[in-house]
């Protein structure tokens, strides 16, 4: 295990926001094969047709699966759908193993009740699906709050919603560059730019160091796990800001 940096005590107001899948756990592939299923089971499509999902938002990616599977995005739809995704996660998440990432568990514990830092999530799960898995994990308790993907089909356009969450949280205006986002896409990447805020890219999603720093990320890592050379970037370049 890593030893952990100790941040400094007189921390300036930060906030740092963390994706779920790809970044905090690697759930196996459970919450897209669970969505299949769902979409078997409640609407009697023997072989649905897949959408991409890495790093999109759950609004986006249902309203396309219900398209490109023949059925129309309506509300009832939707939320059809949804409730019989959330009962079925649970089974799947246990079924297909999975865990939690290298490093995530440290630096989650570095963080935690830090004064002035607030820890929370911008993620494309919805509410529901980002604390099933987190709670499957046991890392639910570790977020103060969260940015879910039920606001926006695109994910840039999460940017006001997370500026806005972030400024509650901290009961402040907050400078964007005391912003960090944790995240291992490119859209990740893109919506740190759209809120100009600073991104750590971690290349255990499928994505690779290159195309995350081509993204625009201000640094990417291979994981976590070098928990004290992550946190000493962290608040030296908030200190700087």
């Amino acid at each position: 295990m890593t030893t952990s940096a100790k941040p400094p005590t007189n921390t300036v107001p930060l906030a740092i926001l963390f994706d779920i899948d790809g970044t905090l756990i690697d759930s196996h592939g459970a919450g897209g094969q669970a969505l299949l299923a769902a979409l078997r089971s409640e609407f009697g499509i023997s072989e649905p047709v897949p959408v991409l999902l890495h790093g999109r938002t759950d609004a986006g990616i249902i309203a396309e699966l219900l398209a490109i599977n023949g059925l129309a995005a309506s509300s009832e739809n939707l939320h059809r759908l949804c409730q019989r995704y959330f009962e079925l996660l649970p089974a799947e998440l246990e079924r297909r193993g999975g865990g939690v990432l290298p490093g995530v568990v440290d630096i989650l514990a570095s963080l935690r009740g830090l004064s002035g830092c607030h820890l929370g999530l911008l993620t494309g799960n919805m509410p529901q699906s980002a604390q099933i898995k987190l709670e499957h994990f046991g890392l639910w308790d570790c977020f103060e709050f969260g940015i879910f993907g039920d606001r926006a089909e695109h994910r840039p356009h999460l940017a006001e919603h997370a500026q806005r969450e972030v400024n509650n949280r901290s009961g402040q205006e907050l400078p964007s560059q005391r912003i960090i986002l944790v995240g291992d896409t490119p859209l990740d990447v893109a919506l740190a730019l759209a809120m100009r805020a600073r991104c750590l890219g971690v290349a255990t999603g499928g994505f690779e160091v290159s195309e995350l720093l081509a993204a625009g990320a201000c640094r990417v890592v291979e994981n976590l796990s070098h928990t004290a050379d992550i946190l000493d970037w962290i608040f030296i370049q908030t200190e700087l800001n």
